[in-house]
């Protein structure tokens, strides 16, 4: 063990002064059927255990129906962050291939997603797609060229600023554009209403000649906010916070469901696959810098998971999902595999047809025989993240968090049998958490320079880390 923490200690050492100094392809559509619909819905800041078919104490009876007609992901996750996430679904691969591994653009970055990054929009045009995305845009907003209809999206509706979905609305701020234009967000509208009309109003209007890739990512239940009818549901609930919360949940289980009984009215259900889940953890109140999360006043509910968004614990990355497609997936299938969001956008490519990118290979796996044929899963390990200041590696079972923040700290959970991750065992099997430290190393081998950092302070001259210079393979 004292050779690991010495391990670690020089890992952060290393780190932290760097830091310092920087601030079935038989399940996807026969030939000659048509291509699926697909309907990629996303919500903000949701509580693993805030849904139904979590035995959650907030109603959502529309994603609950989605469960019963289709599969819960148990084991999916997400990155702690929400840039980071939409930016591994866009893409299908790790945040740190490309730079998005820290937290999450905010109004004043001026970075987005690289352009030499391919976009799950722009694979799916390629291959006939109508594409729109309806809802809060987290890759990019200071240049038009990180934009969504520069992107593969053929039509945009919702806020370019990470920030601008209710609170710009209120504050008078035109960041909400139709495609390109502004689009003027009035006082008093609700952010989740809008958008959910939206949304039915592309299905509504959608040709059918061609399939429809839609992404309608939802400010709640992050911004709290809901209708004032909704709001009245939940009047007993003594907690302020809470109760604002799960008014917003309501929200956006209302939004899904509306969307839902869009697609049947257009006799669209059931051609088309629906995915939903959240794009990290729900916000608890937690500990800053050491990575262990971040602080808020949103009463989220993570189970029993430990931690909450922005962190690399289960409650952080951990999130509910569901997934619906009629006649594919079997109703009231449950899914026990740890499975990754990239694996998501391999299986939505997958099912499309769509061709990936030779050159940048993608980090998640078509797991549709899994879900639909139990088949064996295609993940046998997984980068959660890895950062200048912390990662963390999950093989199997077990699950190694480092973080690099002084005074350095290696934890090992076996997550089979201790989920809530309440016993560091990295004394208790050295070799396994030694073993699981090089394989962390190895993808850090492989981390772009953080293009967040990058925008906070000056980096090393050779734009890498000190600590990932001694990769010999990198030189």
């Amino acid at each position: 063990m004292s050779k690991l923490i010495a391990l670690a200690r020089t890992f952060a050492r290393t780190i932290a002064g760097s830091f310092v100094a920087a601030a079935a392809c038989c399940f996807a559509a026969p030939h000659g059927e048509a291509a699926p619909s697909i309907v990629y819905i996303l919500a903000d800041d949701l509580g693993w255990k805030d849904v139904g078919f979590h035995r959650g104490t907030i109603p959502t009876p529309h994603l609950d129906r989605l469960a019963r007609e289709g599969a819960v992901l148990n084991a999916l996750y997400a990155q702690p962050h929400s840039s980071q996430t939409h930016a591994a679904v866009m893409t299908g691969r790790y945040p740190m291939r490309y730079g998005f591994q820290t937290m999450s653009i905010v109004p004043a970055n001026t970075f987005g997603l690289p352009k030499d990054e391919r976009t799950l929009a722009e694979a799916l045009k390629e291959a006939g797609y109508a594409t729109a995305y309806i809802g809060h845009w987290r890759l990019g907003h200071a240049r038009q060229e990180f934009w969504p209809t520069r992107r593969g999206f053929d039509h945009f509706f919702g806020s370019l600023s990470p920030q601008g979905q209710a609170a710009s609305a209120r504050a008078g701020a035109p960041q909400w554009r139709r495609d390109e234009s502004t689009f003027p967000f009035k006082r008093g509208n609700d952010a989740t209403d809008l958008l959910a009309k939206e949304a039915v109003r592309v299905v509504e209007r959608h040709d059918k000649r061609r399939p429809l890739f839609m992404m309608l990512s939802l400010p709640v239940p992050a911004s709290g906010e809901a209708p004032a009818q909704l709001s009245a549901q939940f009047r007993d609930v003594s907690d302020p916070a809470r109760r604002g919360y799960a008014a917003a949940v309501a929200a956006m289980d209302r939004a899904v469901g509306e969307v839902v009984a869009s697609l049947e009215r257009a006799a669209m259900a059931d051609q088309t696959l629906i995915v939903f889940h959240s794009d990290n953890g729900g916000s608890v109140p937690t500990r800053l810098p050491t990575g262990d999360g971040d602080t808020a006043d949103v009463a989220a509910d993570n189970g029993d998971f430990r931690g909450g968004k922005g962190s690399l614990y289960e409650g952080g990355v951990r999130v509910a999902s569901v997934m619906r497609w009629p006649g594919r997936i079997r109703p009231e299938t449950i899914v026990p595999q740890f499975l990754h969001v990239t694996d998501l956008t391999a299986t939505v490519l997958q099912a499309a047809e769509a061709k990936t990118s030779s050159q940048k290979p993608l980090d998640g796996s078509d797991i549709l025989p899994l879900i639909a044929g139990g088949q064996a899963s295609p993940r046998k390990q997984m980068l959660i993240n890895v950062e200048d200041f912390r990662g963390a590696v999950r093989v199997g079972d077990w699950k190694l968090i480092l973080h690099a923040a002084l005074p350095p700290k290696v934890e090992l959970f076996n997550i089979g049998r201790d989920p809530e991750e309440a016993e560091n065992v990295a004394a208790k099997y050295p070799d396994r958490a030694r073993e699981m430290m090089t394989t962390l190393t190895e993808y850090a081998y492989d981390m772009a320079p953080s293009l967040y950092v990058e925008e906070l302070v000056s980096v090393e001259s050779d734009r890498r880390p000190i600590v990932w210079r001694q990769n010999p393979a990198s030189r």
